[in-house]
């Protein structure tokens, strides 16, 4: 449970982070989850094969077809999700070891 002196704390910060204040600020989040191809649809993705046999398999497990859909499309947005996560979780790996190489080089340089 949050204490009363925590919650007044967020409050505060709340107040301050109001997000991008400036229209180029604006512009540039507001295009952040195409950039990361997030809002994409499946139905015009490289998710489409998958999209139509996963459908395929849920009908024959009995679903209707609409609900099939709805469904196929749920478990690819979770998966898509699921792989975009993780190419970001690579990346900043990638760069801790790339960071943690570069300062063992530099601890014997002297200026």
């Amino acid at each position: 449970m949050t204490s009363p002196k925590r919650t007044a704390a967020n409050q505060r910060n709340a107040e301050r982070s109001s997000g991008p204040r400036t229209d180029a600020g604006k512009r540039r989040s507001s295009v952040n989850a195409m950039r990361h191809g997030l809002t994409t649809s499946i139905e015009t993705s490289l998710w489409v094969p998958h999209l139509q046999s996963l459908q395929a398999l849920l009908e024959s497990d009995g679903l209707n077809p609409p609900e099939a859909r709805e469904l196929a499309l749920c478990i690819l947005n979770y998966e898509r999700n699921v792989q975009s996560h993780r190419k970001l979780h690579h990346a900043i790996r990638h760069l801790r070891r790339a960071a943690n190489q570069l300062t063992k080089k530099c601890k014997g340089l002297t200026i």
